[in-house]
């Protein structure tokens, strides 16, 4: 049964390519024409969950939305899935297809890893949007932006062995947690997604993920760019915004206030129009940075 994201991408002529970067085949959406608007999607989902992002062709833009390894339409990766060789398959798409003006985007992990490349390598990049993310997921004292303050590493394992031997189960306590209010339609599309992943490749992915942390890459990152955060998510609190918008030089907080931890999905309209004002303009001057409610 196709779900609202699959009919969305079949709606806009999208085409599902398996592409080979630096050796490892993975699965690239694709839609329309114009500037291109790569996204990178979050633990356990695909590209496919960038669907109401596909507005954006009538506004000039191409979507190209890849699967990561181990998820989606992608095989297991050769490689261990890190936030470091995720970044790097993402590097080697936008050079091997020869993109340039590139707006890059990352929800939740797929964050992590856009500020991963762009931190080390920003000379294609346009602009950069995260969407309801921290630079460090995992608890430190004097941190108030971790996913959780209780995680410790016997959590951590533990959350892993359930990856592994229950994944199904996993998903759905993690999918309850996504929006701010249920919405059938979207919820049936990311538990379709989720069921697609590989349950090793993504806790090797949640593995890097707990000892990531971007907060001195973001003062390397020199372009244009947006944190929006979803006021009701319950993954962080919604002024981590205003912390990686006061960390990265060129950035801006927005809060969509009714939304929870997808505010590209929860939100489209508004998220989409953030996003192509960035585009276009660009954020205030480093010094006008601040953390808005939109």
């Amino acid at each position: 049964m196709q779900t609202v994201f699959d009919q969305a991408w079949a709606a806009h002529n999208g085409r599902h390519d398996v592409m080979t970067f630096g050796g490892e085949a993975i699965m690239v959406h694709r839609a329309g024409v114009g500037r291109p608007l790569v996204c990178i999607h979050g633990w356990a989902m695909g590209g496919l969950s960038f669907a109401p992002q596909l507005a954006l062709i009538d506004h000039g833009f191409e979507i190209i939305a890849p699967d990561l390894p181990g998820f989606g339409d992608s095989p297991v990766a050769e490689a261990r899935n890190t936030i470091a060789t995720m970044a790097n398959l993402m590097r080697g798409l936008i050079t091997d297809l020869d993109l340039s003006d590139v707006v890059l985007v990352g929800w939740s992990m797929g964050a992590s890893v856009a500020w991963q490349l762009a931190a080390t390598s920003s000379a294609r990049l346009k602009a950069l949007v995260s969407i309801d993310m921290s630079p460090r997921v995992a608890p430190e004292d004097g941190w108030d932006f971790a996913l959780s303050t209780s995680m410790t590493r016997e959590t951590i394992e533990l959350a892993v062995q359930a990856m592994r031997s229950d994944w199904t189960g996993y998903c759905d306590l993690f999918l309850d947690r996504i929006l701010a209010e249920p919405k059938a339609e979207i919820r049936t599309a990311m538990a379709a997604l989720a069921a697609q992943a590989d349950p090793e490749s993504a806790s090797q992915a949640w593995l890097s993920l707990m000892q990531f942390d971007a907060r001195a890459q973001l003062a390397q990152i020199q372009v244009p760019a947006l944190a929006i955060h979803g006021g009701r998510s319950v993954l962080y609190p919604k002024t981590v915004g205003h912390e990686i918008a006061r960390l990265m030089p060129q950035c801006r907080a927005i809060v969509l206030d009714d939304v929870g931890h997808a505010p590209n999905l929860e939100a489209p309209e508004a998220f989409n129009a953030h996003l192509s004002t960035l585009a276009k303009r660009g954020p205030p001057a480093p010094t006008l940075c601040q953390h808005i409610t939109a």
